[in-house]
C-alpha cells in the first residue's frame, strides 16, 4: 500500500472514542455532534482517548498502488436485525456510503450507531497482516485492547470519555480488512466476535 492509500484506509483500523460534552445544569444546551476518526470534525474533550498511536497512518508504506473501492456492499454483509441485536438498541435500516476506498453500512438510532467499514481488498494475505501490524502496533498502551484468535488477525478495542463508552472490532480475514465499530453504547466483545463470524461468513473467498 501506498502512504496515499495508507492515510485513507487508516478509517477501517483506527477509531477516536468521541463524547457528548454535558451542559451545564439549566442551560438547556443539547448535546453536541460525535464522530469516529476522520469523518467529521467534532468537539470532544481533549482527554479523549484513541487507538491511535504516536505514529501517523500516513507513514505506513508497504508498497503496491492505490486500490478502488471494494464491490461488495458492506450492508450485505449485516443485517439490520443483528446490528440492533449487538448494540441493544432498536436501529433504523442501514445507509451505504463511500469514505476514500472504504464503503461503510451505517444504522443508527439517534445518536446510537454500528457501522461496518469495509476497506479494498489486499493483493496477498501477507500484505494485509503487514498492515495490520503495523497499524496494531500504534495502539497506544492506555487503550484496551483484545487481540482474539478466529480470524487471520483481529483485535477488540474498547474505551469511553464523558461517560460514553464505544468500541470497535478490527477483522482481517484472508486479503479482507473490515471494521465493526458501535458508539453510544459499546458493543461487548462476545457480541462483536459473533457478528464478525457471520459478516467472514458472507464475504467471498479471499
Amino acid at each position: 500500500m501506498t502512504s496515499k492509500y495508507a492515510r485513507l484506509a487508516a478509517v477501517a483500523v483506527i477509531f477516536v472514542v468521541a463524547a457528548c460534552q454535558t451542559p451545564a445544569a439549566g442551560t438547556g444546551a443539547t448535546n453536541q455532534p460525535v464522530a469516529i476518526s476522520s469523518l467529521t470534525a467534532t468537539a470532544v474533550p481533549e482527554t479523549t482517548p484513541s487507538l491511535r498511536g504516536g505514529s501517523p497512518a500516513a507513514s505506513v508504506d508497504l508498497g503496491g498502488t492505490p486500490a478502488p473501492p471494494p464491490d461488495i456492499d458492506p450492508c450485505t454483509l449485516i443485517t439490520q436485525a443483528e446490528a440492533s441485536t449487538m448494540i441493544g438498541k432498536q436501529l433504523g435500516a442501514g445507509v451505504g456510503t463511500t469514505v476514500g476506498p472504504d464503503r461503510v453500512c451505517t444504522f443508527k438510532s439517534g445518536l446510537t450507531e454500528v457501522k461496518l467499514f469495509l476497506a479494498p481488498k489486499a493483493p496477498d494475505v501477507a500484505t494485509a497482516t503487514q498492515y495490520w501490524d503495523a497499524e496494531r502496533a500504534q495502539a497506544p498502551a492506555d487503550i484496551t485492547m483484545n487481540d482474539i484468535g478466529g480470524f487471520t488477525r483481529a483485535a477488540y478495542g474498547s474505551g469511553a470519555a464523558a461517560g460514553v463508552s464505544v468500541s470497535a472490532l478490527f477483522v482481517i480475514q484472508g486479503t479482507y480488512f473490515f471494521d465493526l465499530y458501535c458508539g453510544f453504547p459499546a458493543c461487548d466483545e462476545t457480541a462483536e466476535v459473533a457478528e464478525a463470524t457471520q459478516i467472514v461468513g458472507r464475504l467471498p473467498a479471499s
